[in-house]
């Protein structure tokens, strides 16, 4: 089984354009290290426009262009974005063209309606994590839709964004009613612990070791680490080590990686008590450089550095795992509204 463990869709805002302004902003780095762009001042209109990815970085993505830019995948989680306040306005995962079938005007706060009406477009290919921000409502009111999310719109997990949305993950007043409802739930938890190019995200909330202390006081809960922890790779790898039922996905790390380098890093991660077992495929689809395809063939084919590194090659069966089956085993994939897939 061919699983995307990490992906967007829809909008970011009920205004297109500043969903592009957005995308620009998070993706300004990877352009001026390419030379698309001037490195030592803001480019301007006229030079992202030459630049040929004047629309890259979080482009409009429904169910059917998702699905056409998946061939040959069996799964894709698609991630609700929570309502947050972004320089005064208020942004989080919205359909703007009405296709979906969500009654009234766009509006972050049905984040999780919509990604409910995305599964039910394709059920058979589409895997649905809600998303809560006990900031914005306010936790008891987050506890609340996260129940919701499960129980009526029949969403698999819950995806939260720390620091985008500046709290930290291991605040037992902020966050840990939220933990002990999913547990409740029986519903895994992934968590953007890790890095952001965006300017607004606090770093220092980003640590994946804050994750320690949920690990400590829910002991069942199954907790994701969204890209493994990019920068801070070996403290999310570490945490894998320590709690039994922490896992990662590889989104975004992979693109940052070489072949050679990701043929490393997984080579790595055994000798130092990691199975490639808890780690999961991921693209962070659609974001540019993020093509679900160029990424999974990147991991499908890592055993051919082995030679060129004088190491032994992964196993086929392990970068099976890795490529699907290893989010299977942990994470409910049967159709929405199936009872007997969420356990």
């Amino acid at each position: 089984m061919i699983i995307d463990a990490h992906s967007h869709i829809l909008s970011l805002a009920d205004d297109p354009a500043f969903t592009l302004e957005y995308g620009r902003e998070g993706s300004l780095c990877i352009f001026r290290s390419m030379g698309a762009v001037p490195v030592h001042r803001m480019p301007t209109d006229a030079e992202w426009a030459e630049s040929g990815m004047s629309g890259s970085g979080w482009p409009l993505i429904g169910p059917e262009e998702s699905l056409r830019d998946h061939p040959g995948f069996d799964k894709v989680v698609v991630l609700a974005v929570s309502p947050q306040y972004l320089d005064g306005r208020l942004i989080g995962t919205v359909d703007t063209s009405g296709a979906l079938g969500v009654s009234g005007l766009p509006h972050p706060d049905k984040c999780n309606d919509y990604i409910a009406a995305v599964v039910r477009s394709a059920p058979e290919r589409f895997i649905g994590f809600a998303s809560v921000n006990p900031l914005y409502q306010g936790t008891d009111a987050a506890v609340e839709e996260l129940e919701r999310a499960v129980t009526e719109l029949r969403l698999t997990g819950v995806k939260l964004y720390p620091m985008y949305q500046h709290w930290a993950a291991n605040d037992p007043k902020v966050a840990f009613p939220i933990y002990a409802k999913a547990d409740e739930l029986g519903i895994p938890v992934m968590i953007h612990q890790a890095g952001s190019t965006r300017i607004d995200a606090k770093l220092e909330l980003g640590r994946p070791a804050l994750l320690d202390d949920v690990g400590r006081e829910f002991r069942n809960l199954r907790v994701i680490i969204a890209h493994c922890g990019l920068p801070w790779v070996d403290e999310a790898l570490y945490l894998l080590t320590k709690h039994p039922h922490f896992f990662a996905d590889l989104s975004y790390l992979l693109a940052t990686l070489t072949r050679r380098d990701l043929f490393l890093m997984l080579s790595r991660c055994e000798p130092a008590f990691v199975p490639l077992e808890k780690l999961f495929f991921g693209s962070d689809y659609p974001g540019f450089l993020y093509d679900p395809v160029k990424l999974r063939d990147k991991l499908a084919t890592v055993n051919d550095e082995a030679a060129a590194v004088a190491l032994p090659a992964i196993p086929e069966a392990k970068i099976a795992g890795l490529l699907g089956d290893n989010f299977a085993a942990v994470v409910p994939v049967g159709q929405a509204g199936d009872a007997d897939a969420r356990t």
